[in-house]
Parts: C-alpha cells; sequence; structure tokens
C-alpha cells in the first residue's frame, strides 16, 4: 500500500473545546442513570449509550485530527469520565471512557493499521483484553492467535478489539509484551460476565483459533511504555509521545472518581430525608454522621486534588518524560483509586442496610470502584515499590518490564 493511499482525509474545521465536551457528558450522565439498573440487569451497557456518546463525539476526544479527532489533551478526556461516572452507573462511564481512550491507543500503532480501522468508520468501538492468557506464534508476516482472553470490556459494542500477548524473543531476557489489533467478527464471544462490580460492563471472553494478525497490526509494549511508538512518528502531538502505563493509568481513576463524587452526591440528598429506625431521630443531625461525610468528602477532594497535580506534572514533561515524573504519576494515579475505594467503604458503612439495596445507588458505586481498583494496573504494591526504589536510587524492579 502506497504512502498516498495511506494518507488519512484533512482535519475537521470545527472542533468542539474542552468545555463543550464536558458539558456533552454531563448532558449525557443523566441518561446513563436511569439505564443503570437495565445495565446491571442484562450485564451490558444500552445500545442506545453507545449512540448517544459517540453521536455527541466524545469517542474523538484524543483521536488524531488527521483522522476526524480532536487531539484533546488526558486531561479532557479524564474530566468527560468524571461526569460520566457522576451518573453513578460505573459500568457505562468505565466502557465509554475506553472508547475514547482505545482511539488514543491505536493512534500509537503503524499507520498502516491506522489506516486498516479509520479509513472504514473514524468513529470505530475498540476494545482491548491485555493480559497476555492466549498463545501467540510467530507466522510469516505476521501472528498466529489461539486461547481465551478475558475482561473484554464494552467487546459486544465494539468493531475492534487489541488483545496481549507474549513472545520469546531468542536472547531476550523477557517475552515481548505486544497488543494485536483483531476485528471482533473474526473472534468468539463467549458470554462469561458474571462479577460483583462492573455487572453492566460486559467484560466477556474472545475465544481465538489460528487467528493471524499482520505485522503492522501489532505494536509492543516496550515502545509504548518509553513513548515512542510509531504511531507517534506519524501523530506527532505530544499527547502520543507520553510512555503508555505511566500515563494511561488516568483513564482507570476518571471513572472511579466519578462514581464517588456520584455515590457521595446521592448519599447525601438521602440521608436528609433519613431517621434513625428506632428512635426517628434526623440522620443528618447525628454528629457522628457529620464527621464521617466530612472525612469522605476531604478524602474525595483530596484524590482529586492528587490527580489534578499528577496532569500538571505529566504536561510539563510529555516528551521525554524523566524516570521520576513517570514513577510519580503512577503513584498518584494508583493510590488516588485506593483513596477513593476507601472513601466509598466508608459510605457504605453509614448507610446502613438500606444502603446495601439492589434500588440504591451508593452501593453500586462502592462495588464499581472494587471492581476498577482490583485492575493489575491499580496494584498499589508495582507503583509503590518503583517510587521507593527510585526514591533511593535504585533501578526498577525488573520483574515489571511494561510498567
Amino acid at each position: 500500500m502506497s504512502i498516498a493511499e495511506l494518507r488519512p482525509a484533512s482535519a475537521p474545521g470545527n472542533i468542539p473545546g474542552a468545555d463543550e465536551l464536558v458539558a456533552r457528558a454531563r448532558a449525557l450522565a443523566p441518561k446513563l442513570r436511569e439505564r443503570a439498573v437495565r445495565a446491571e440487569r442484562d450485564r451490558n451497557i444500552p445500545q442506545e449509550s453507545v449512540d448517544e456518546f459517540v453521536a455527541a463525539g466524545l469517542i474523538h476526544t484524543l483521536q488524531p485530527q488527521r483522522w476526524g479527532g480532536y487531539e484533546h489533551d488526558h486531561e479532557v478526556a479524564f474530566n468527560i469520565a468524571v461526569e460520566l461516572g457522576k451518573s453513578t452507573c460505573g459500568s457505562s462511564a468505565w466502557c465509554l471512557n475506553y472508547l475514547a481512550d482505545h482511539a488514543c491507543m491505536l493512534a500509537l500503532f503503524p499507520e498502516e493499521a491506522q489506516h486498516d480501522v479509520w479509513s472504514r468508520n473514524k468513529a470505530a468501538c475498540i476494545a482491548t483484553s491485555a493480559a497476555p492468557t492466549g498463545k501467540v506464534t510467530p507466522a510469516p508476516g505476521g501472528y498466529r492467535l489461539d486461547g481465551r482472553w478475558s475482561w473484554c470490556s464494552g467487546l459486544r459494542h465494539s468493531h475492534w478489539i487489541m488483545i496481549g500477548g507474549l513472545v520469546q524473543r531468542p536472547g531476550g531476557d523477557h517475552p515481548d509484551m505486544r497488543l494485536y489489533l483483531v476485528p471482533v467478527p473474526q473472534v468468539e464471544q463467549d458470554d462469561t460476565w458474571y462479577c460483583a462490580g462492573l455487572r453492566g460492563s460486559g467484560s466477556n471472553t474472545v475465544v481465538l483459533d489460528g487467528v493471524f494478525v499482520p505485522e503492522h497490526r501489532s505494536v509492543s509494549f516496550s515502545v509504548l511504555r518509553d513513548g515512542c511508538s510509531p504511531g507517534s512518528q506519524v501523530n506527532t502531538n505530544p499527547i502520543y509521545r507520553t510512555p503508555f502505563i505511566a500515563m494511561h493509568s488516568y483513564a482507570l481513576l476518571g471513572p472511579v472518581l466519578g462514581v464517588a463524587r456520584g455515590g457521595y452526591a446521592e448519599f447525601v440528598q438521602w440521608t436528609r430525608q433519613r431517621y434513625l429506625t428506632y428512635t426517628q431521630l434526623a440522620i443528618a443531625q447525628h454528629v457522628p454522621v457529620q464527621i464521617r461525610i466530612a472525612e469522605i468528602a476531604a478524602q474525595i477532594d483530596a484524590a482529586e486534588l492528587l490527580a489534578r497535580r499528577a496532569f500538571a506534572a505529566a504536561r510539563a514533561d510529555y516528551t521525554g518524560m524523566s524516570l521520576a515524573t513517570r514513577t510519580l504519576l503512577r503513584r498518584d494515579f494508583t493510590y488516588a483509586v485506593r483513596s477513593l475505594r476507601e472513601a466509598l467503604d466508608d459510605l457504605v458503612k453509614i448507610s446502613g442496610s438500606s444502603g446495601l439495596l439492589d434500588d440504591n445507588p451508593v452501593q453500586r458505586c462502592w462495588r464499581d470502584a472494587h471492581a476498577i481498583s482490583s485492575h493489575v494496573v491499580m496494584n498499589w504494591d508495582v507503583p509503590a515499590e518503583n517510587f521507593g526504589r527510585v526514591e533511593f536510587g535504585l533501578p526498577l524492579n525488573p520483574a515489571y518490564p511494561m510498567f
């Protein structure tokens, strides 16, 4: 394929601003809230939620302008995710947020892979299953994929999926961890998603049997990790030159901050009308509850302030990001998620038995926050250890080559 054939259409002439996109997400949130129970019942977010997200242009937030996107900053995508999470439907915020983030990931692949997807559909939805649980075998001109990959959030609504896999290279200390871009019609979907949290995310399993992936639809985590992907050579905005795991951890934090704020708001409004069962005293006038709510609100605010500082540090060091900044971002994004999970733990504790009912949004926010915080990227021990090692002048732990 020639360079001329790969050249995308020109950038759009009217790109919505950051405030406009956040306002569109805010307007979408009440609809997500109305559908939250249905999403959990169906174990899948409703198609109309995806359609409205795409129609609002939110899927283009981080997409290259040369492919019809907006090329906004990561913090704009974060702000959108927070608004979606305030709906109290963490599953919707999680899936829809990743549709935008995965466009940014595709921008890191070789140019021909971008052409394969966006020349056909500039609003293509892309799922991921990065955990390398299946088998990858090098084949002439590419790779052959066999096996099962779980945790495919939003799979039922996606046109493509990025699948993680390991390839052992001769003389390498570690296998080469790569992402492989596969059309969803080439995979079998196994309905396995029965989970306590993110019930509506539809994070089912894909099964691949000898699926061939050409070389140009693959990218190594080693170049993503260090911010020097093949896509960054053609998409030159600094957002495409950031160390991947260090920066893209924001995509897990945004929905958690959103559901924490949404769950908190629900609790406050609900508790204004609540009374102690045996005394009929107003719970809102109960001093221990007032103290707990002050602590929870401060913890949520502190997590957001930590995140905002992380974004500022990243912007100051986007290209050629130092190791100190990389480990700081990983520490701060992960610690913020842990703090928000603990804040929601405390919120549920003062919600009483009625706070655990299925129709109470507080418990849904609590469960969804726990599900997101259990993601391997949010494992506090890894970024904490590496931050401590850098502080003491030691190299990163080689057991975690992707990070």
